[in-house]
């Protein structure tokens, strides 16, 4: 389990320096962006006014934050693709990296300690063991080291790899799967990688 956790902070590190990169060089693009607009309007503002000072400039204050407030949306649009794209090319090499981890032989022990540690923690009774469908070749390993019923989980049921526990007799479940844990990351990304948009 430490493995994977060392991974995802790892990676989860490298990610936030590379987000934190891009989000600056968006930020700065923008910012030039809005300086260009901001002194190309300016002067036009300033040519118009000079003619007519009396009765333009109120409309041509006006027109000009229209134009403002329309470039800083247009603007945050194209901040929130940017960092939409961020997000999902980081969880789907995120994903990548876990589906790999589970095709290394060290994960078949790493599932076993993982499936002993969570039966522990959920307690004594009648226990099933959810395994994803990718981990098949793994049954046979499983039900020799476990009295637990081991249940395949639907191919439609994303998981990754891990293991979900269901004490019945306590009624109590644990979804300790790579996607839970992957997919969790994603509420406190934003926040920790400083992506929010103001």
């Amino acid at each position: 389990m430490r493995i994977v956790e060392e991974k995802i902070d790892k990676f989860a590190h490298d990610i936030m320096t590379d987000v934190s990169n891009q989000r600056k060089e968006i930020i700065e693009q923008t910012q030039k962006e809005l300086e260009a607009i901001y002194e190309e309007k300016e002067l036009a503002y300033l040519s118009k006014a000079y003619e007519i000072i009396q009765s333009g400039l109120k409309s041509i204050k006006t027109e000009k934050n229209e134009i403002i407030s329309k470039s800083i949306m247009d603007s945050k649009r194209e901040i929130l693709k940017a960092r939409e794209e961020i997000i999902k090319g980081t969880f789907r090499d995120a994903q990548k990296e876990l589906e790999a981890f589970t095709q290394k032989k060290e994960y078949q022990e790493y599932l076993i300690n993982m499936i002993k540690e969570d039966i522990a923690k959920i307690g004594e009774g009648e226990i099933l063991i959810y395994i994803a469908h990718t981990d098949e070749k793994y049954l046979n390993r499983l039900n020799k080291e476990f009295d637990n019923k081991i249940v395949l989980e639907d191919k439609n049921k994303k998981m990754i790899g891990g293991c979900k526990i269901f004490n019945k007799t306590k009624n109590i479940y644990l979804d300790d799967s790579f996607y839970s844990k992957l997919y969790e990351q994603k509420e406190t990304f934003l926040h920790n990688c400083n992506l929010e948009i103001e």
